[in-house]
């Protein structure tokens, strides 16, 4: 049977492309033909009105677009910029997160506050986390965070018109605060913002890509009201990386690919209350009978020892999501600092050997 459906879904999806390709090869006059024929010889031709026909073509264009162009409601809009803030902190010694959650000009002083903290506190490891889903934001912001980690005058990007072949050149403005390790973390939800940022470090080569791979989404987006309900969000400027690449519905692909499902993410990455990053990736151990516990005289495990015989259910019962991106980043790190410790220095001579006296 499994078969069977196999072999009886392959000429639906055939007959799919293969209808998207002739309509791809199909010249201007053919169009309007069909559309002509369509109207006068379907056998529910008056279901084909003219303001179907454009809503059938309206739709056809902003799928083929993807999210280079689509249409939101205007009452949505305002919401999109609610959330927002930076989570910042040590999720080991040495190592530190940093969170920006919404993009916006308001979070890149407290960007710069947190990486100036990290410095002084000697982190060794900072791990940008670029995936908190938010609404597409301005290049103007990408270049002030970027600040934090390139050199002054260094090309970041640059970003061109649609209509323009002009370029605009963005450089950095100030000198680094951040030189030391960098990883960056990104998925599907990375925002224009964050996915130029992860590009740009990535091919300075300052930084390693870890999590799922992006959307492609590197543009700067404008938004018009079409009529009372609805806004067109469409595609304006591209960004274009120093050698003139762009990623534009290509995306960014991970050095380290790992999958987190949407909605393990979601249980800890909302905007409005986001949980502490050090406790998506460990777990509190359960209190056991110890010999601190025997000293005193008591027994930790009792309490959970009389809900197990009453048939209730015990905290650690529950599996707890974890944040698998974050915690293979910071074993990466680990990791990678213990082999560096271990690591032979072939460029040091050896110690002399001591004298050691001769028996006689």
């Amino acid at each position: 049977m499994r078969f069977c459906s196999a072999i009886c879904a392959l000429p639906i999806a055939t007959a799919a492309f293969t209808a998207e390709k002739k309509a791809a090869d199909i010249t201007q006059n053919g169009i309007q033909t069909a559309f002509r024929i369509l109207q006068r010889e379907y056998i529910r031709s008056g279901d084909l009105t003219l303001d179907e026909l454009n809503r059938a073509a309206l739709h056809g264009l902003l799928d083929r677009l993807q999210f280079g162009a689509e249409l939101v409601a205007r009452t949505e809009v305002p919401k999109q910029a609610e959330a927002g803030g930076v989570q910042a902190e040590m999720l080991r010694p040495g190592i530190a997160l940093l969170r920006p959650m919404a993009f916006r000009q308001e979070e890149i002083a407290a960007m710069e506050q947190q990486v100036a903290k990290c410095v002084k506190e000697g982190a060794k490891h900072l791990i940008l986390d670029l995936r908190a889903p938010a609404a597409p934001g301005d290049f103007d912001v990408a270049s002030a965070m970027l600040g934090l980690f390139v050199s002054k005058n260094e090309v970041l990007f640059k970003t061109r018109q649609m209509t323009d072949s002009n370029t605009e050149v963005l450089r950095s403005d100030r000198e680094p605060l951040w030189k030391a390790s960098l990883l960056v973390l990104i998925d599907g939800d990375t925002c224009n913002v964050g996915e130029a940022i992860a590009a740009v470090l990535h091919q300075r080569k300052q930084a390693r890509l870890i999590g799922a791979a992006t959307r492609g989404a590197a543009v700067r987006y404008e938004t018009i009201p079409v009529d009372a309900n609805w806004s067109l969000r469409f595609a304006r400027a591209e960004v274009l990386l120093p050698d003139d690449t762009s990623i534009f519905q290509k995306g960014l692909v991970p050095d380290f690919p790992i999958q987190l499902a949407e909605k393990t993410k979601q249980s800890f990455f909302d905007p409005t209350n986001p949980a502490r990053a050090a406790s998506t990736i460990t777990d509190a151990p359960r209190i056991r009978f110890n010999e601190a516990a025997l000293v005193a005289g008591t027994n930790p495990e009792l309490d959970s020892y009389i809900r197990r015989s009453a048939g209730k259910p015990l905290p650690e019962d529950k599996a707890k999501p974890n944040d698998t991106v974050l915690q293979r980043a910071v074993d990466f790190l680990i990791t990678n600092d213990h082999l560096q410790a271990a690591k032979i220095r072939w460029s040091q001579k050896p110690p002399a050997p001591k004298n050691v006296p001769k028996n006689e």
